[in-house]
């Protein structure tokens, strides 16, 4: 199964395809896909019930371009995303762990971030926004010594709204940090951490591996 193969048996076309890691309650991917009709998105969250809420929503304005996932985003772009298959990923105010015996579940783990970078394509873009000051440093930290992205500081988010936990962000008086980083054309061998995608890791294993999804459908 071929890249376009794989994305073309989710959403019925092979427009370029966007990923939002935790779309929560959707307030970014339902504004984009409204306002990016001729872009598909996939959202995968964690919570069960809050992928249930996004779908409903999905369903309710008739959004053809936009599926929505209930897993583990980490595992699920790891080893099922195919290699240089993903125009944009999308993270917005990730879960912060705050204890400290929590730090090592945070997101902007190496082996994460070689995930992103084998599956973005070239020149792919990576948009992230936190409100915790040390998960900031910790992702700017593990991209630049990944040796596949470079900053943007020029680029910026199409977020058209603050986000829930952006608004509890501010709320409590922290920074809204925002950075945009683009996969460059020219990678090492060392981001490769995955084997290119087999027919075995088809859209069709998340549904036998039991992964929930609540508008995974074609």
């Amino acid at each position: 199964m071929t890249m376009s193969e794989f994305w073309r048996e989710i959403f019925g076309n092979e427009q370029p395809v966007e990923v939002e890691v935790g779309p929560g309650t959707g307030t970014f991917i339902v504004a984009a896909a409204r306002q990016c009709p001729h872009t598909n998105f996939f959202g995968i969250e964690h919570s069960r019930s809050r992928a249930e809420h996004l779908g409903e929503a999905v369903h309710a304005h008739a959004l053809r371009n936009v599926r929505v996932l209930n897993a583990d985003a980490a595992c699920v772009i790891r080893n099922i995303v195919p290699t240089a298959s993903v125009a944009a990923y999308h993270i917005y105010f990730p879960d912060p762990w705050w204890k400290r015996r929590h730090h090592r579940r945070r997101l902007f783990a190496p082996a994460f971030v070689a995930a992103l970078g084998r599956t973005l394509v070239p020149g792919g873009r990576l948009f992230t926004a936190t409100d915790v000051d040390d998960v900031f440093e910790l992702l700017e930290r593990t991209l630049s010594s990944n040796g596949v992205f470079a900053r943007d500081s020029n680029g910026r988010s199409m977020r058209s709204g603050p986000t829930a936990f952006e608004r509890k962000g501010v709320a409590r008086g922290a920074v809204i940090h925002e950075a945009v980083f683009v996969r460059q054309r020219t990678a090492g061998a060392s981001t490769s951490i995955a084997a290119p995608i087999t027919p075995a890791e088809s859209p069709s294993r998340l549904r036998r591996s039991g992964v929930r999804s609540s508008s995974l459908n074609t």
